[in-house]
């Protein structure tokens, strides 16, 4: 879907269940939150979840993650869509378990258990389900803003090749979703591992952002910008901020709300 020039856009990384940090970044960029949660003055501003809201984090804050987006979802676009969601392959594969779209056999127990938590916070709670339903369903697979010819910016969860971005076939929205698993080649750096980011990285101002990868901060070769900075492991959650011409980044920390995940650093760019 393209997106109109006439708003700036606050483009947030993977929040994964970071529902404190989210409101924080949301705060700090000068959106107003209510007793209720509401999301307030946004004058021309629209907000957009880059993918991967749910899953790791704890089954309190997930839960609250997505009464907090779908309320929003909701209020923000009464009348003009202020509120975007982009869909993240936890989303996906939650998705798919929930629906009994995944033949339960041991191996696909076990990736649940261990990656897809959410799967079993929202089995227990129907209310809770319907609306992570609702929320997937009106999700996007890629956005797009441009203003004017010289000036663009691509947004999909997962880094992809130039052939599949903002490609509307089966094919190209998978590797808009996920792209190739880290956990699955442990010991192949992510540059070797996504040798197009470097070979199709160009020097203008057509930038393509995603996030996905978890990275201790902002990654950017070019036009190409990683801005999953690991909310979730205790790092901290970023926004690109996208208006006229310009793109500028918002970064909180994590607060200890809950106790983080771990993992090991894939760097992107490692150069």
């Amino acid at each position: 879907m393209y997106l109109s020039n006439r708003y700036s856009y606050t483009v947030i990384g993977d929040v994964h269940g970071c529902i404190d940090e989210l409101k924080l970044l949301l705060i700090t960029d000068g959106f107003k939150i209510d007793k209720n949660g509401l999301i307030y003055n946004l004058s021309n501003k629209s907000i957009i979840l880059l993918g991967d809201f749910i899953d790791k984090a704890n089954k309190e804050k997930l839960a609250q993650t997505i009464e907090f987006l779908y309320k929003n979802y909701y209020h923000l676009n009464r009348d003009s869509q202020r509120l975007y969601l982009i869909r993240g392959n936890h989303e996906e594969m939650v998705y798919r378990y929930i629906t009994n779209k995944i033949e339960l056999d041991v191996k696909a127990i076990e990736k649940k258990r261990k990656y897809y938590n959410t799967s079993y916070l929202l089995e227990k709670n129907p209310t809770l389900k319907n609306k992570f339903l609702d929320l997937y369903k009106n999700s996007y697979i890629w956005l797009k803003y441009s203003y004017r010819d010289n000036f663009s910016v691509s947004l999909t969860h997962a880094p992809c090749m130039e052939k599949y971005l903002t490609k509307d076939t089966k094919i190209a929205h998978e590797n808009m979703v996920k792209s190739a698993s880290r956990s699955q080649n442990r010991g192949i750096s992510l540059d070797e591992l996504l040798p197009y980011l470097i070979d199709e990285a160009k020097d203008n101002s057509h930038y393509h952002i995603f996030g996905h990868l978890s990275q201790p901060n902002i990654r950017r070769y070019k036009n190409k910008i990683c801005i999953d900075t690991s909310a979730i492991y205790g790092n901290s959650l970023t926004s690109a901020i996208i208006e006229r011409d310009e793109i500028r980044y918002i970064s909180v920390p994590f607060l200890n709300m809950q106790t983080p995940a771990t993992q090991e650093y894939n760097i992107l760019f490692n150069f």
